[in-house]
């Protein structure tokens, strides 16, 4: 399988030659390259994430990026009806677990340790997932989120097979 996706990073010289690693407990689906599916959402990522006034440079980079894979090393919670539930299931099967150890509802990053520590996706080269935009921006209804924000988080390197800059742009 082939995929052609969007990667948002803060814009840097010299220019990024491969994405960057998103690391930390606050990732949703642990340390791995994130990519975008749609661009009007990898967009939306640099104008409200990446365009902080830290950004002395006020400017973002988007990047096309290429990922190859086997069905074998890909999980598909968004379109797949069979994976997403089987991921629901296992999320919720290894959140009981961390209830029974700790005593308490976990957090993300709690659970990212935790999941870590007991390997859940080590063979998951690719999972594709979907969240809830954050505001109308980009919906054409107000408070009608019918767009699925998609991403994908890749933790093998070799999968990503092209990347190149499709633009960079200015913060407003």
């Amino acid at each position: 399988m082939t995929l052609e996706l969007f990667h948002t990073q803060e814009y840097r010289e010299p220019q990024l030659k491969f994405p960057v690693l998103a690391e930390g407990n606050e990732q949703w689906l642990g340390d791995g390259y994130y990519f975008w599916q749609d661009y009007e959402f990898a967009k939306w990522w640099g104008e409200t994430k990446k365009c902080k006034r830290t950004n002395v440079s006020r400017r973002y980079s988007i990047f096309t990026a290429t990922i190859s894979f086997t069905e074998d090393e890909f999980i598909d919670t968004v379109f797949n009806e069979e994976d997403y539930y089987n991921f629901v299931s296992t999320i919720q099967k290894f959140a009981s677990k961390y209830v029974s150890v700790f005593k308490h509802k976990h957090s993300l990053e709690e659970f990212n340790d935790f999941i870590a520590d007991k390997g859940l996706w080590q063979d998951i080269k690719v999972i594709r997932f979907q969240d809830i935009p954050e505001n109308d921006a980009l919906m054409s209804v107000n408070g009608y989120y019918y767009k699925k924000r998609i991403q994908l988080r890749i933790n093998a390197p070799e999968k990503i097979t092209t990347f190149a800059l499709l633009k960079t742009l200015y913060c407003v």
